[in-house]
């Protein structure tokens, strides 16, 4: 085949090919965008926000609808939307050729219930951060009351730690730290069901079985303080009984002080 016929076949191709891509494209920008494809990935049986609630909540926005073509379809706006939903962790939306569009979301796993003093409540989730509650779902977690009134949803663990005047004087980072040991021990997320917090913002703790207060003192030494109440209940409690006891006092580094009820 001669050089100019051989050029010219290769021309003419990559003209038809750019042809039919923007065909594509332009029938692909007049399409209606509909309803995406939602994908909800959660911890448990948390299912604190549905595929309904998205889709509702994505109508009511205006962000999708029967006028909404993929013409004008923002999709990083309405993976933004999602993402700043208080229920969800991570968001991303994406299209295919096809024309179908997808939404995955990754909701939050919270760790413990906070009552706060002025009545109101929320939740503190694995990432450090304070959400609210759900319409959809009551999580079973570990509950929170006494000298603490925790009601800025935009605070952050991290943003606490990583500030010298916050540290001082900020509650939430002890919280976060015995709740989240509590929450990803099976052992302890199994026996204690509440943590309070009294007025020398002193943690103590209330076991599912039993009716003893253990108290755990400030936010230190958290390992060693919960390996020695775990060798307590293996050991000690077990030979003389739950019912002679109404404080178990873990504060102190080296040991275990029991006080016998009346």
């Amino acid at each position: 085949m001669k050089p100019w016929l051989r050029n010219s076949l290769w021309l003419l191709f990559f003209i038809t090919i750019g042809f039919v891509m923007s065909f594509v494209k332009t029938s692909q920008s007049e399409r209606v965008v509909g309803i995406p494809e939602i994908s909800i990935t959660m911890y448990e049986d948390m299912l604190f926000l549905t595929k309904e609630d998205i889709t509702q909540r994505l109508l009511d926005k205006h962000l999708i609808g029967e006028e909404k073509t993929y013409g004008v379809m923002e999709l990083k706006k309405i993976e933004q939307y999602i993402q700043d939903m208080p229920e969800v962790k991570a968001a991303e939306a994406y299209t295919y050729v096809s024309g179908k569009w997808m939404l995955d979301v990754e909701l939050r796993q919270p760790i413990a219930r906070i009552f706060n003093i002025d009545g109101s409540s929320c939740y503190l989730d694995k990432d450090g951060k304070l959400m609210p509650l759900s319409l959809n779902y009551t999580a079973h977690v570990v509950t929170v009351d006494g000298n603490i009134n925790e009601t800025d949803y935009g605070k952050s663990v991290d943003m606490i730690i990583n500030n010298d005047s916050l540290i001082t004087i900020e509650i939430l980072d002890d919280l976060y730290e015995i709740s989240n040991y509590v929450c990803s021990d099976e052992f302890l997320s199994s026996q204690i069901t509440h943590i309070h917090i009294n007025g020398y913002d002193e943690f103590e703790l209330i076991p599912r079985v039993g009716d003893q207060r253990i108290m755990f003192g400030e936010a230190e030494y958290i390992p060693g303080k919960f390996k020695k109440l775990e060798y307590f209940y293996a050991d000690g409690i077990n030979r003389t009984g739950w019912e002679n006891y109404d404080t178990i006092n873990i504060m102190y580094k080296s040991q275990v002080v029991c006080s016998h009820r009346d």
